[in-house]
């Protein structure tokens, strides 16, 4: 009798291999053929579930989401902030590459930053991340601080994580520079 395959974990499985192969080799890496010897599954199987490159990476970035929603939450239980501002630095740690999984995430959005920069479908999946992530934290904003419209304090924090993700991966700033700068920032909104 065949084997039952799991199309949901078998999509994650590609997921991986492409998340794996973007934060080592970046983007261009990633192409059908390599994921699949990445993943260790067909190339027909790849294609089986992704017919493109873009689809391929889309999800990719939605199940990188996930596990960062999925890290946030686990977290967010074994610290339990106890104020709006504390959850909202949690938030933002998640976000800066200061450990392990975080470099890995931050390597895969400066990949797909770099495609967005010469390639039409990858640029509007950054943006729409961007707009994604603005209006998240609007909406959460919105629910620390009720009767104020958050929309400035949510561009402003956006653009001060995004500030703070690429000094931090190359070196240039210390986690405790970092760590200064948000704290400034959250202080100016809470």
């Amino acid at each position: 009798m065949p084997r039952q395959v799991d199309h949901d974990e078998r999509r994650r499985e590609i997921a991986a291999a492409v998340l794996r192969l973007v934060t080592t080799r970046g983007v261009e890496a990633a192409s059908l053929r390599s994921v699949a010897a990445e993943a260790g599954v067909s190339m027909g199987a790849v294609q089986h579930y992704f017919t493109t490159k873009d689809e391929m990476l889309l999800f990719a970035l939605a199940h990188g989401n996930t596990l960062l929603a999925e890290r946030g939450t686990r977290l967010a239980a074994e610290r339990k902030p106890g104020t709006p501002r504390e959850t909202f630095r949690l938030f933002c740690t998640l976000l800066l590459p200061l450990d392990d999984d975080s470099r890995t995430a931050a390597r895969l959005w400066a990949g797909l930053i770099s495609r967005a920069c010469i390639d039409e479908p990858t640029r509007t999946l950054a943006a729409m991340a961007y707009a994604n992530l603005t209006d998240f934290v609007v909406r959460q904003l919105r629910d620390a601080l009720p009767g104020t419209d958050p929309t400035q304090a949510a561009r402003h924090l956006v653009s001060v994580i995004e500030g703070l993700r690429w000094p931090l991966l190359f070196g240039v700033y210390t986690e405790q520079h970092a760590m200064d700068i948000l704290d400034a920032q959250l202080d100016l909104i809470f």
